[in-house]
């Protein structure tokens, strides 16, 4: 039987359906990855790991790189970076493996795919002499496609293309024949971030509406959780107040997985992305460093001037800083 790479990633399911999508697996071992997906992409991160941790060194390469990435992410927000570290490099392993030997295209492109993808979510550069990854995108199933091309629109971002990400995003959604849950939620994402650049606060709303309407009923936090800084205060917008329980629960998974993500990506980039803020806080910080007044990032958010001239002066306390503009090496670029 054809394998492909993260199989739920690459399902089209109905809203509240992910259980039984996945119970619809005939294949056994790939049944069991997408348990894992189900884990990982619901914010179970233990659960994931305990899943998928049979498969890192399996003979399939689809299995192997599935258990990689997902092994990779959730040992982030379970704080053990040797062992994110270590699935990391066996992504490496696994597209050496691809290039050395006579494997189809498909599985070329999904060890390709899974490069940039372990590299680009950390914000490290992908390595020198890699195949670009827009050249093998093709070659992936549709859902798998699309996820991939929200790893390529989030490459686009880090070099501040943000008209051009949010075009392929758009794009890539507007072509597609069928809603692919998990992949439209980190596409609709990916629109919000390059909006809230272009202060198109209305449209980023708009995307992250989208995406939690999506994520809602199978309760599809993470991507919420990767993304909540670049999002700049979007989230808390969307659902700070009107689901508080809903935002607790995505804050303590914030916590944890941003500090997971900040022991691989701060000493490879030899960057100082800082801990000490709440998520909150961070959003504030990630604002006033790209030149909003405290009236704008007020009107944003829904406070009152003097609360974020407030939250403000805790965040350059806290760093100890004494010039806002310093915010800007301590969060995430």
């Amino acid at each position: 039987m054809k394998r492909s790479v993260l199989p739920l990633v690459g399902t089209a399911f109905q809203q509240g359906k992910m259980k039984e999508a996945i119970e619809q697996i005939q294949d056994t071992d790939l049944a069991e990855i997408a348990r894992g997906e189900r884990y990982y992409f619901s914010a179970q991160a233990g659960a994931c790991a305990e899943a998928v941790k049979n498969y890192l060194t399996s003979e399939d390469l689809m299995l192997r790189l599935s258990a990689d990435m997902l092994y990779a992410f959730a040992n982030l927000t379970l704080g053990n970076a040797r062992e994110a570290q270590m699935a990391r490099e066996d992504i490496r392993n696994c597209l050496q493996k691809s290039l050395e030997e006579d494997v189809t295209d498909e599985t070329k492109a999904a060890c390709i795919f899974a490069c940039y993808l372990s590299s680009i979510f950390l914000h490290i550069e992908p390595e020198r002499g890699m195949p670009p990854l827009e050249t093998c995108i093709s070659h992936l199933p549709e859902g798998q496609r699309l996820f991939a091309v929200s790893v390529l629109a989030h490459g686009m971002y880090l070099k501040k293309e943000y008209a051009k990400a949010q075009g392929v995003v758009q794009t890539a959604m507007l072509l597609s024949d069928q809603v692919y849950p998990i992949p439209f939620i980190y596409l609709h994402c990916i629109a919000a971030m390059c909006q809230i650049n272009q202060k198109d606060q209305e449209g980023a709303i708009r995307s992250v509406t989208r995406a939690w309407e999506l994520a809602r009923a199978d309760q599809l936090m993470e991507p919420f959780i990767e993304y909540h800084g670049l999002l700049q205060g979007v989230l808390e917008v969307c659902l700070r107040k009107g689901e508080p329980e809903t935002y607790k629960k995505l804050v303590d998974g914030i916590i944890a997985f941003s500090r997971g993500w900040m022991k691989i990506h701060n000493p490879q980039m030899n960057t100082m992305v800082t801990d000490l803020l709440t998520p909150l806080e961070f959003s504030i910080a990630m604002l006033a460093c790209r030149d909003w007044t405290n009236q704008e990032i007020a009107e944003h958010l829904g406070l009152s001037v003097n609360t974020v001239k407030h939250y403000v002066s805790a965040i350059l306390e806290k760093l100890h800083l004494d010039k806002r503009e310093k915010i800007r090496e301590f969060v995430n670029q």
